[in-house]
């Protein structure tokens, strides 16, 4: 029985998977609230009660299809970013700069303007 998944592939979704572990393993209760209350508009209010984790974050995040391995990180770069955790873009291999020029177009930002105001 052949596998037909390129090794490079399966590299990239280990290092991805390390780093999601490693993100979850630095954030404290409060990273986790503040993620709750940024990413609540995507997420109902079950869903959000049963979040505990950076972790279960990171799920809910791409069960939505909101981020994925290992190209579509950037959302997560923005909620890292915005509760001041700039510590942990290195783990996605993304630079504080390549987040924020991302933001600096407004169709590119995911949290709301309010939560922004608010945050």
């Amino acid at each position: 029985m052949s596998n037909n998944v390129e090794p490079d592939a399966c590299v990239v979704r280990l290092n991805y998977k390390t780093a999601m572990i490693n993100i979850n393993m630095q954030l404290g209760q409060r990273d986790i609230a503040s993620l709750k209350f940024l990413c609540s508009e995507f997420f109902s209010v079950s869903r959000i009660e049963r979040i505990r984790s950076g972790l279960d974050v990171i799920q809910a995040l791409q069960q939505m299809c909101l981020i994925s391995e290992p190209d579509n990180i950037l959302f997560l770069g923005e909620l890292l970013l915005l509760i001041g955790r700039i510590d942990l873009l290195s783990k996605l291999n993304i630079s504080e700069d390549d987040v924020k020029s991302s933001l600096a177009n407004m169709q590119s930002r995911h949290v709301s303007p309010y939560r922004y105001t608010v945050f």
